[in-house]
């Protein structure tokens, strides 16, 4: 197997210019989902209540949008192995796959928090109106977290149709077969 390409974000973005374009990626999102779906319910009064399960929402959504990942792999085949360290109370996962995983594979894996997570909370908003800007606030932070994701889907697309991808420390590595 040869290396046809290393991605790695970090470097090749950077980090600040990541959480930008993350961060703009939120404002925008929550704009294009609570507009249109306040217009859907006007008459809707919207309640404050459940504010400290809108937090637990947020800050459970990490470490439900890592998990997420594994979840294709296990699927598929691939063994997966899971850490867990604790940033003051805060369930940390470092997820990594033990072997290389087919192209298709690692799409379905970087897609598959983006669809089902924001689903949920797309027809929890449709079926909760009351709750929209909670769920849009929701929505629109899960999606700011799933940039990266794309940014390596686009990366991922580009490669050749039967590469295999492995993770190393800093990144990832697109291997071929020649």
């Amino acid at each position: 197997m040869n290396c046809w390409k290393t991605i790695n974000l970090s470097k090749d973005i950077g980090i600040h210019r990541i959480l930008l374009i993350s961060m703009l990626t939120m404002i925008v999102v929550f704009i294009l989902t609570y507009l249109p779906i306040n217009l859907l319910f006007p008459n809707v009064h919207l309640e404050d209540e459940h504010f400290l399960m809108f937090v637990l929402l947020l800050v459970t959504m990490i470490p439900i949008h890592k998990l997420l990942h594994a979840f294709p792999l296990l699927i598929s085949g691939c063994r997966v192995s899971l850490k867990v360290k604790f940033y003051y109370l805060l369930p940390i996962f470092q997820i990594k796959a033990c072997n290389s995983i087919k192209k298709s594979n690692m799409l379905l894996s970087l897609l598959a928090p983006f669809i089902f997570i924001t689903t949920i909370l797309f027809l929890g908003s449709l079926y909760f109106p009351a709750y929209i800007h909670y769920l849009c606030i929701a929505m629109a932070f899960h999606i700011g977290l799933c940039v990266p994701d794309f940014i390596f889907i686009k990366h991922l697309l580009f490669a050749p149709k039967m590469c295999l991808v492995e993770e190393f420390e800093d990144g990832y590595e697109v291997l071929v077969q020649k």
